[in-house]
């Protein structure tokens, strides 16, 4: 939680957001056709191109150019509690021409992803999935002009309390229960997919619409609710220092206490960019340079991270829903009990300050405590698999372990890997596993055979 968690931040509704998209496309391109690096990668990654479709989807408004039959709509209410105080349409779309015969299989990213966009499920499809499938991907509503302007008061700043009502995940489970009925039937049945933020939302579906789930594939699925029943700390920065690097780093923040914010979200963007063995390395080096006073490290780090692009837009309109969801991330999840000592915490920190505005509501007593159906999931007869990260920062690996437990039928693949997988992308096992696990299920030899052909890149104690 990262995660995300997945840990972006908002833009300036007064800059030229067009003139920003153009220079991060441009950037994009630069570094690389490479969707292979660290922290890039063709829909999951927290990279730069999350950062240009948010923009593009969520800001700008650009037109969709799928195919005419690919791309549908469905109203949904702003509040599904209250459908007569309006709605507003959802936008959703096809990798492919609909097939009865076949299985549909729905991508699912919540309000702190963009990968799901117009014009790209087909290419989603593509990469991930193969011609097996119906596969379709929902634009979300924290995406989506209407929603966004709900949530919004008369001078186009944000309403917290509205927003909370319009972007709370309640909202995304029946959003994405309305677009399988609008296209499958009251009965339909689904299989889903998900990584990260967006593997939460799918098992807070499964909590709800379980019944309607034949498969589900869940990625890195953090899961607050169980951060704090198990009482864990995923975010061991300060005990990973040396304590030559805990004293900088006091130097660092003490010298500038105005900017740590900024300085902490640096730190923990770095763990999306390098593999966790040059990890200690590359965080020695920038705690050095914060504490040298060297302006140009700094603000190369804040530019190799994407630090203040992902501020610019956090303080966007994108970035209303984001914050809704941040919360749902870190106040369930007890971190608020670790801050304010003597340890610094970057994820933690990060999350609470992307959550503050809802956070304050919380404790205003205006908006509940998220919640968690765990006894759903006992009863389910959904094939669930687990893909977990040993060295994950962001979905300890612990929680997933203790999440697919609730299930009787699941799979569960720990990773000798951290939040990005890129051992298991570069190997090409990550689709295998989901590819294989959608046509045959999690009992089949087939995906056996592929989990053991990955025996290397299991994690072993």
């Amino acid at each position: 939680m990262r995660a995300h968690l997945d840990r972006r931040h908002m833009p300036d509704p007064r800059c030229d957001v067009r003139q920003f998209l153009l220079a991060a496309t441009a950037r994009m391109f630069r570094i690389g056709g490479s969707f292979g690096r660290k922290g890039i990668c063709p829909g999951f990654r927290i990279g730069l191109l999350r950062l240009v479709c948010l923009c593009a989807a969520m800001v700008l408004g650009l037109p969709a150019h799928a195919a005419a039959d690919l791309g549908r709509t469905v109203t949904v209410p702003f509040d599904h509690a209250a459908p007569a105080r309006g709605g507003a349409p959802l936008y959703y779309e096809l990798g492919a021409p609909f097939e009865p015969s076949k299985p549909t299989i729905f991508i699912v990213a919540d309000a702190q992803q963009f990968y799901v966009r117009r014009g790209q499920i087909a290419s989603l499809q593509n990469a991930l999935f193969g011609g097996a499938f119906n596969v379709v991907g929902i634009v979300g509503r924290g995406a989506t002009p209407e929603f966004i302007r709900h949530a919004q008061d008369a001078h186009g700043k944000p309403d917290w309390l509205a927003a909370w009502n319009v972007f709370n995940s309640n909202q995304w489970i029946e959003d994405i229960d309305t677009v399988r009925r609008d296209l499958l039937g009251a009965d339909g049945k689904v299989m889903l997919y998900g990584r990260s933020g967006g593997a939460f939302l799918v098992h807070q579906y499964l909590a709800r619409h379980g019944e309607h789930v034949t498969r589900a594939f869940t990625q890195a699925p953090l899961n607050p609710f169980l951060i704090r029943e198990l009482r864990l700390n995923s975010d061991h920065f300060w005990e990973q220092l040396t304590e030559t690097d805990r004293a900088l780093l006091k130097k660092a923040l003490a010298s500038r206490p105005q900017e740590r914010e900024t300085i902490l979200r640096t730190l923990q963007r770095q763990n999306f960019f390098h593999d966790p063995a040059k990890l200690p390395a590359a965080r020695s080096a920038l705690i050095e340079a914060l504490a040298e006073g060297n302006a140009a490290a700094y603000a190369a780090a804040r530019r190799d991270y994407q630090v203040d692009a992902i501020d610019r837009l956090m303080d966007s309109p994108a970035g209303i829903a984001i914050a809704v969801r941040m919360f749902e991330f870190f106040q369930p999840s007890g971190a608020s009990e670790r801050l304010g000592g003597e340890a610094v915490c970057p994820d933690l920190e990060n999350q609470y300050n992307l959550a503050h505005p809802l956070v304050s509501l919380f404790e205003a007593g205006k908006i509940p405590m998220p919640t968690f159906d765990f006894d759903k999931l006992h009863r389910l007869d959904t094939e669930v698999f687990l893909l977990a990260g040993r060295f994950d920062h962001t979905a300890d690996y612990r929680s997933v372990i203790a999440l697919a437990a609730h299930y009787p039928h699941q799979t569960l693949f720990m990773a000798a890997d951290n939040h990005a997988f890129g051992d298991l992308d570069k190997a090409g096992v990550t689709v295998r596993l989901q590819r294989t696990f959608f046509a045959q299920g999690g009992g089949s030899k087939a995906l056996h055979e592929v989990m053991r052909d990955a025996g290397s890149l299991w994690w072993r104690e």
